[in-house]
């Protein structure tokens, strides 16, 4: 072999070489790894399971288009599992764990992993184990079931850790509505204050002319009566604030045994009756008016919030003025 053929294949092995560094990144990621940490059809998805390392657990079950339940017996907030889904949708690694980062990682996803089951018809699209943020907090630690090897995964364009998308207490996943209809749905509005001469009672089985009785059942004469209708359309979008879960169970008991400040029935066309009872709550340190602007003294009751009771649920909740204030009116309100 002479000089020049030794040169043109030792050039030619060269280029293989090169090619074969710069192509297929044999020190890089697997590419096939990379992709299976999203779920490309998440419209598919009818079912999640999530756990977390306290014991806490909950299933989500999709009944509809936008109907999802908790546990089979609660309306999920369709919000949240739209973030949800958009979330494993656009899941991307941001990079691998050196070996340098790997033991902390495995044991972050050991001790604080929560895991995420997606299912399509009862089987097995995904299963993912969300660790807390990585050390630049741009990214998240994850494992896919079957792997030994955690990555650094994130959204592309959005900055921040994804473990709080991942929710695995039921409460937080409940839908916040109360009440949200549309004038023409509803059949009746009932208010029954602990002064019952504020009570008042709506029938809207004519949505034209609406009637508007006192605590006597009689009828009271309106001479506005397109403020009538207006009232009867301002029961839509009306949400709770959330659940306080810090409360005692002696607490709640006290409050169900004694009688609500109010109580709202409201009765749709189908008969349904969705009722909210209202209590009132002491101030506390996080009461924002705390003292009576005209006298100086220290309030006993919080102005702006309200423990309630949705339903036959007892599971206490939080109720804003600022939501409700503008349909929590006496029968004077409507002279």
């Amino acid at each position: 072999m002479n000089k020049k053929t030794y040169l043109a294949i030792l050039v030619l092995l060269l280029v293989a070489i090169s090619y074969y560094l710069i192509n297929k990144k044999p020190w890089g990621i697997n590419y096939k790894d990379i992709a299976d940490f999203a779920i490309a059809d998440t419209s598919s998805i009818d079912k999640i399971f999530i756990a977390d390392r306290n014991g806490n657990t909950v299933i989500l079950e999709k009944k509809g288009p936008q109907t999802w339940t908790i546990n089979n017996n609660k309306m999920a907030d369709f919000s949240k599992i739209e973030l949800l889904l958009s979330t494993v949708k656009n899941l991307a690694v941001l990079r691998p764990v050196p070996q340098s980062e790997h033991n902390s990682a495995v044991g972050d996803l050991a001790t604080t992993g929560i895991k995420a089951q997606f299912y399509s018809k009862d089987e097995t699209v995904k299963t993912l184990y969300i660790g807390s943020a990585t050390q630049e907090q741009n990214g998240t630690y994850m494992l896919i079931e079957g792997s030994s090897k955690p990555y650094a995964v994130h959204i592309p364009g959005f900055f921040g850790y994804l473990t709080p998308r991942f929710i695995s207490d039921s409460l937080t996943w409940r839908d916040r509505t109360v009440f949200n209809y549309q004038s023409e749905e509803i059949k009746s509005i009932e208010f029954n204050y602990e002064n019952t001469a504020n009570s008042f009672f709506i029938d809207n089985s004519n949505v034209q002319a609406p009637l508007i009785f006192d605590a006597n059942k009689k009828v009271k004469t309106i001479t506005d009566i397109q403020f009538l209708k207006f009232y009867v359309a301002t029961f839509k979008q009306l949400n709770f604030d959330g659940y306080d879960e810090n409360q005692s169970q002696k607490l709640i008991d006290s409050l169900i045994q004694n009688k609500a400040i109010c109580t709202i029935n409201i009765t749709n066309k189908n008969g349904a009756i969705q009722s909210l009872k209202l209590y009132t709550k002491a101030i506390d340190k996080h009461t924002k008016q705390a003292i009576n602007e005209e006298t100086g003294e220290y309030l006993k009751f919080d102005t702006e919030r309200y423990w309630a009771f949705l339903n036959k649920d007892k599971s206490l909740m939080l109720i804003q003025q600022y939501n409700f204030g503008k349909v929590m009116i006496t029968i004077d309100g409507f002279k």
